[in-house]
């Protein structure tokens, strides 16, 4: 058998001695009687086998063993056992009652031999004991530290965070398993001594090293930023870096912590388009908690129903709403975008600041979470006011149109009548009838660009005479800008157009000499001002006046006077025709204030 094998040998008998002792823990009983039991044991068979004067030290192995077993208690009993005894024993041999000098001293050096052993086993008792105590403490530990490290490799592993070690000098020497996965590598030793700022670029890349040069001085930095994995796709992250230190405080190492947070950044990314969409919209964005209290606006809501940039604190979807509609709200809006998943139709908003109703379209839905579950409800809303107005304002213009039509239709009536009855023939009536129609519509054309309003006295004059001569020819124009009341338009062209076609016939037109001089004035002011309009004919034959007034001469004379509330006057002189209008300026013409 060799050393070693003789070494292994004593360390498992040590081992098991060890264990024996450290695990007998006997009661009083037992340390009491089995010291009897085995002394005396020992006495009878000495004294069967041997003689009284056998050696005492017969009873050492057993007394050390009781000892080692037992505590040093049972082996110092058992001495005195052993020592009672073989004294009873030498006793009873003759002579009787008597021991020898050298019995004497035998005892005596039986009791002291036995009693120190019974100190050095227990000393010995007392070291295994310790010893069973500091390996099954090294055991535990042991197996604790197996234990924590097999806790912090599964936390590794299952880890999907990316963490590693670095040197000072910000090479990779170690990535977890879970890193590896996340980063894509499908080889660490590839990448081991890597320079770990090398992983980033752009401005990711000044990060990495500035919060290199913090875990070098001792401090903890985090930053976000862009890397590729091992295969080339790229993610975005949260890296964490502090120094790992040594229980004396100092540090060789740094610890990096990179969480991928693509996904959470392409939703906080999403989330911004839409809120930059939300913001920039000129409709009304809005969401509500199922409870109804509202927890977002866009600007363009605030704005509408007069809220400041501090939000809509404490409002819900029925506080948006005029009084009078809370009800619909509640009982059909709100029950239909549970039920069918939406809702559009008319409510009257209500202005925070002045209380003003305000007309809109809504349309509301259901907003859901990921999951699809319902936490709360949206609405578009578009300002209706503009296009209230201008169905007011189509109302009230279709109206007007239909009560102008009906003049125009009257006025024509009436020329077709007039010419008609005052007509030679049926030729002739049609053209009188045709020219008379054009020069209404030059008039309803003048007054249309105004939207029936008013009309330009220039724009009316020029339209109403240009067909029968050049203006600022034959037919000159002077006169202040006017705007003409609607009503007075109409008349005023037909009058013109029944003069300049006289003059045509008959008069300064009919001639390549003659010429008409048009001019307006206005007289006075405030409320006795007044409007003139002068017609003068020059260079046409000589003028006589006609024996018979046609349609022309009344048209010209009552038509203007009905309309205009002033005089008319005619002069057939014989140099040429003159026509004056005196009229108020009040009927004629409209006023800055009126216009």
């Amino acid at each position: 058998m060799g050393p070693t094998a003789l070494d292994a040998r004593l360390r498992g008998l040590l081992d098991r001695l060890r264990t024996t002792v450290v695990a007998r823990r006997p009661s009083l009983l037992v340390r009491a009687g089995i010291p009897v039991l085995v002394v005396g044991g020992i006495a009878l068979l000495r004294a069967a086998l041997f003689s009284e004067f056998a050696p005492w030290f017969l009873f050492t192995p057993a007394v050390v063993l009781i000892a080692l077993l037992l505590g040093g208690a049972a082996g110092l009993w058992a001495t005195v056992l052993a020592a009672a005894f073989a004294g009873t024993v030498l006793l009873a041999a003759p002579p009787v009652g008597e021991l020898s000098l050298t019995q004497w001293v035998a005892s005596a050096v039986f009791i002291v031999t036995t009693a120190g052993l019974v100190g050095l086993v227990v000393a010995l008792r007392h070291a295994l004991i310790e010893a069973e105590t500091s390996h099954a403490a090294l055991t535990r530990s042991a197996a604790a530290a197996a234990e924590r490290e097999a806790f912090v490799t599964n936390v590794l592993a299952a880890s999907t965070d990316c963490i590693k070690v670095l040197d000072l000098d910000g090479r990779l020497t170690f990535m977890s398993e879970g890193g590896q996965q996340v980063m894509e590598v499908s080889d660490f030793n590839a990448i081991r001594g890597c320079p770990w700022p090398s992983f980033w670029t752009g401005q990711g890349h000044d990060e990495a090293v500035a919060a290199l040069a913090a875990a070098r001085e001792g401090r903890a930095r985090s930053f976000v930023g862009r890397a590729c994995t091992m295969r080339g796709t790229p993610k975005w992250w949260h890296v964490a870096l502090s120094p790992i230190r040594n229980p004396d405080g100092t540090f060789d190492r740094i610890l990096s912590v990179s969480r991928d947070i693509t996904a959470l950044r392409e939703s906080e990314d999403a989330r911004d388009h839409f809120v930059r969409l939300a913001e920039n919209s000129t409709d009304f964005i809005g969401m509500a908690q199922t409870d109804g209290r509202i927890v977002y606006l866009n600007g363009a809501a605030r704005r509408m129903v007069g809220l400041d940039d501090a939000g809509p604190a404490a409002l819900t979807l029925t506080d948006l709403v005029q009084p009078e509609q809370v009800a619909l709200v509640t009982a059909e809006v709100l029950p239909a975008v549970e039920r069918d998943g939406h809702w559009s139709g008319e409510l009257t908003f209500r202005d925070f600041r002045t209380g003003a109703t305000i007309p809109v379209l809504s349309s509301l839905f259901p907003v859901t979470d990921g999951e699809g579950r319902v936490v709360g409800t949206g609405t578009v809303t578009r300002d209706f006011r503009a296009r209230k107005q201008a169905e007011e304002e189509l109302r009230l213009l279709n109206g007007e149109l239909a009560h102008r039509l009906k003049n125009v239709l009257a006025v024509v009536q009436s020329v077709t009548r007039q010419t008609l009855r005052s007509a030679t023939d049926m030729r002739q009536a049609s053209e009188d009838l045709s020219s008379r129609l054009v020069a209404l519509g030059i008039a309803t054309d003048v007054l249309t660009h105004a939207s029936w309003r008013s009309a330009d006295l220039r724009d009316l004059i020029e339209g109403a005479l240009g067909p029968h001569g050049e203006i600022g020819g034959r037919i000159r124009l002077a006169g202040p800008a006017l705007t003409l009341q609607p009503q007075v338009a109409v008349a005023l062209a037909l009058a013109l157009h029944e003069l300049a076609t006289n003059a045509s016939k008959y008069g300064a037109l009919s001639n390549d000499a003659g010429f008409v001089d048009l001019r307006w004035h206005v007289q006075g002011e405030g409320e006795g001002a007044r409007f003139r309009l002068d017609w003068r004919e020059r260079g046409g034959p000589p003028v006589t006046a006609p024996t018979r007034r046609g349609f022309g001469s009344t048209l010209i004379e009552r038509s203007l006077r009905s309309y205009f509330g002033g005089t008319t006057d005619i002069a057939y002189r014989p140099d040429g025709l003159v026509f004056t209008l005196d009229a108020p300026l009040r009927e004629a013409i409209l006023t800055s204030d009126e216009a």
